[in-house]
């Protein structure tokens, strides 16, 4: 009898490291699905970032282009009126 005693304690903490261990296991699960999504949002903001950024370097770059082109324009305005004004 003491025997079956001590076979049912046994595997009544196997059922309860077995049930701890499952609750163990889906927390885990949730807290990685978790993470997945973080990522998969943080990425998706990282994407939207570098877009917004290539469109943000293509409008400075156009304003330079353009600053320069006034700015080479001005100056050969500029050796125009030098030149009237020697003269």
């Amino acid at each position: 009898m003491e025997i079956i005693k001590e076979i049912e304690d046994y595997v009544e903490k196997l059922v309860e490291k077995y049930n701890s261990l499952k609750e163990e296991n889906e927390q885990l699960w949730k807290e990685l699905e978790e993470q997945r999504k973080t990522i998969d949002r943080l990425e998706k903001e990282k994407r939207e970032l570098e877009i917004l950024l290539e469109e943000q370097q293509k409008s400075l770059n156009k304003l330079v282009s353009r600053l320069q082109k006034l700015l080479s324009s001005t100056s050969d305005q500029g050796m125009i009126w030098d030149e009237e004004n020697k003269g």
